[in-house]
Parts: structure tokens; C-alpha cells; sequence
């Protein structure tokens, strides 16, 4: 038959916080140490250990269940105070929690062995309990800002601690209450029992408190990752942008280059023959720009490219796509434009050329241009074909005497 006994309520009380103990170290593993989770932690092992050495105390010699189930008891008072030290900043050195152990031992021997007192022994276990719950709950009550778990941290402290002052008053006033130690049995069992769970229930809450810290740090590693994805992303996204530019943009005038524009003219070709729609080309060449190099140099004549490369972009449609096929050879892609419109077009961009001033050319003279404008036929198969057709009737423009529009 089951009997709760002394033996049997601090077995429990001592399982459950050796439980408690494992379950901090699976919480930070090899980082527990340096964490108020490892000191809770530590409290939760002592504290188990220290029931574990009341629950066998009948076959143990007399000191460990006089002396060192007390004083690991206290030390399980310290580890708690500790842990919430660090978890709030708060610094109080090593010699105050040593001292406190060794007088604890000292008082736990003395009244074993210089003047034997159960009654003292109670009331100094009591006594010790209630000063590190207080002192404990002092901290976290000053201590704004702490996680929201805290709160229940807080509460049960308080109960810890009334219970440990009703004890140490039992103990110091009550003759009563060391009969009934002597005594043992069921009520003695539920006594120990409430004093050992609201311990055990300061560790537990004190993990609640560690898994909520741990949370809360993985949420805000998470949100400097997501930050970092974001701005990586963007990182990526920028430089895709500016090499996806680079690949299709020539770096002396900043249109099209040649290989962007023929690919854009095929897929305009396809575009124009599924919707019937007509599509022009328009190329045209600087003339005499080797003589413009060779007399004035070669800066000169790479901004001269430059101008040019404007006039043709200030005089397209936003349709249109202006590009620099190479040398002083340029191109105008002209989608949903007739033979007719492109030349009227051409004639535009042919005179705006002329009208570039000198200042803005940086030639001394008038610069011009010959054109060749070709509309796509059902016979061109692809941009080679169609700028091949162009490129005659612009060799025409230029045996013409140049400054002219030829179509083919």
C-alpha cells in the first residue's frame, strides 16, 4: 500500500528538480555556464540532490542528513540568486555567496554536533530560505523591462518566501511544530512537501523565464537575418541590374550595344510577323569620322560618339531602341513604323545632327551623317538579314555624297 511519507514527498521533490536540471541543459547545451539559465540550473541539481539526501537519510551516516543536505540546500539558494543576478546585471561577488555557504555549514554543524537543536536547524534552513527568496524577488521587482514571464517568477517567489517566514516562526515559536518534525507521518510529509514543490516551482518558473530569453533571442537573431537577407537581396538585385546594364549597354554612349540590339531586333521580328505589325531599321554612319580622329584626336572623336548617341535617344519614341552596332555606325529600331514614317524620321534625326554646334560637338565644323532605312520583308529571317539590307542602302547614302537618307 502507497504511504506519503517524508521519504516519499522529497523523492518526488528531489526527481522533479533534477528533471528540471536536464531539461536546462538541453536548453544551451555546452553554453550553459555562463548564463543565468546555468546557474538556475545548478540550483535545480543541488536542490534535487539535497532532497534526494533527506529522502535516504535513514541509511546515510547522521552528517548527511544533519550537515550536507542543508548546506546543498543553501547552496541551491545561491545558484537561484546568482542566475537572476545575471539576468539582471546586477554584480555581487563570489566571496558573499562563499561566506554565506560556509556559515551555513558551520551553523549546520554546530547545531548537529556543538549543541544539537532540530529546532535550529529548521529554523536556520528557513531562515536562509527567506532571506534569498527576498532578496531575489527585491532584484527582479527593481529590474524593469525583463521578460514578460518574469511576472510569475515574481509570485512564486513571494509565496516561497511567505512560506519560509511562517516556517522559521514555527520553528522558532512553535514547540509544537518539532514534535511534530519527531513525530513524522502524513502531515509532517505534506509540510516538507510544500516547502521542496515551492522550490521546485522557483526552478520551474525560472526555466519558463530561460526558454522565454531563449525565444526572444532566436526571434532577434532571426529578424538580423531576415535584415541581412533583405539587404543581400537588394545587394544582388542592384548588381544584377548594373551587370545585366553593362552586358547590354555600350560603356562609350550608354545606348544599346550591338549584341543587346540584335537580340532585341529578333524578338521584335517575331513580335511583328505573329501581329502583322510592320517594324524599320535605321542606320546611319558618321562621315568622315576617321579624318575627324586623325585631326583633332581621338577624345574629340569619342565625344562625338557621345553627341551623337544623344541625338539619336532625344529623337526616338519610347518604342524605339537607339544603339551603337560599333565604330561610328549607329542603329535606330523603329517596332509598328512604316518605310514612310522612318524616313521622315531619319530626314528629323539626319538635321538634327547637322544643327549640332561646334561647342557641343566639339568639331569645328558641321557634322553629318548617311542614313539607310530598311523595312522588314517576308524574306528577312532574322536582324542579320534585315541589317544587311539596311547597311546596302546606307552605302548608297554614303556613294551618294553622304549627308543623305537612302531606303533599300
Amino acid at each position: 500500500m502507497f504511504t506519503f511519507d517524508v521519504a516519499t514527498a522529497t523523492s518526488l521533490v528531489g526527481f522533479l528538480s533534477i528533471l528540471i536540471a536536464c531539461a536546462f541543459r538541453g536548453l544551451r547545451g555546452r553554453a550553459l555556464a555562463g548564463t543565468p539559465g546555468g546557474q538556475w540550473a545548478m540550483s535545480a541539481l543541488t536542490g534535487g540532490v539535497a532532497a534526494l539526501l533527506v529522502a535516504n537519510s535513514a541509511t546515510l551516516p547522521g552528517y548527511i542528513g544533519t550537515v550536507a543536505d542543508n548546506a546543498l540546500s543553501v547552496v541551491s539558494l545561491v545558484f537561484i540568486h546568482r542566475g537572476t543576478a545575471m539576468l539582471v546585471g546586477a554584480r555581487y561577488s563570489d566571496r558573499y555567496y562563499l561566506l554565506c555557504i560556509v556559515a551555513a555549514v558551520a551553523g549546520f554543524a554546530w547545531f548537529s554536533y556543538g549543541q544539537a537543536s532540530l529546532q535550529a536547524r529548521i529554523a536556520l534552513v528557513s531562515a536562509y530560505r527567506a532571506a534569498f527568496y527576498c532578496a531575489t524577488l527585491l532584484m527582479l521587482v527593481k529590474r524593469p523591462g525583463l521578460p514578460a514571464g518574469t511576472r510569475y517568477l515574481v509570485d512564486i517567489l513571494a509565496l516561497a518566501a511567505i512560506w519560509s517566514v511562517l516556517r522559521l516562526g514555527a520553528a522558532v515559536f512553535s514547540g509544537d511544530h518539532v514534535d511534530s518534525f519527531l513525530a513524522g507521518g502524513s502531515s509532517f510529509a505534506v509540510m516538507v512537501s510544500v516547502g521542496g514543490i515551492l522550490h521546485v516551482l522557483v526552478n520551474a518558473f525560472q526555466f519558463r523565464l530561460e526558454s522565454e530569453k531563449i525565444r526572444d533571442e532566436l526571434a532577434a537573431h532571426a529578424g538580423r537575418l531576415q535584415q541581412k537577407r533583405d539587404m543581400l537581396k537588394s545587394v544582388v538585385v542592384e548588381r544584377t541590374a548594373e551587370l545585366t546594364r553593362q552586358a547590354s549597354t555600350d560603356s562609350m554612349t550608354g545606348i544599346a550595344n550591338r549584341r543587346h540590339f540584335m537580340e532585341r531586333g529578333n524578338d521584335e521580328i517575331e513580335r511583328a510577323r505573329r501581329y502583322h505589325l510592320p517594324l524599320t531599321l535605321l542606320l546611319l554612319d558618321i562621315d568622315h569620322f576617321k579624318q575627324i580622329n586623325d585631326r583633332f584626336g581621338h577624345p574629340a572623336g569619342d565625344k562625338l560618339l557621345q553627341v551623337i548617341a544623344q541625338a539619336c535617344q532625344s529623337n526616338a519614341r519610347n518604342v524605339d531602341l537607339p544603339g551603337r552596332l560599333g565604330g561610328e555606325e549607329f542603329a535606330l529600331l523603329m517596332p509598328e513604323t512604316s518605310a514612310i514614317a522612318a524616313r521622315l524620321a531619319a530626314e528629323r534625326l539626319r538635321r538634327a545632327i547637322t544643327a549640332i554646334p561646334p561647342a557641343l560637338s566639339g568639331v569645328p565644323h558641321q557634322v553629318t551623317a548617311s542614313f539607310g532605312v530598311a523595312t522588314l520583308k517576308s524574306y528577312d529571317t532574322s536582324m542579320d538579314s534585315l541589317v544587311a539590307r539596311a547597311d546596302t542602302a546606307l552605302y548608297r547614302a554614303k556613294n551618294g555624297g553622304r549627308n543623305r537618307v537612302e531606303a533599300a
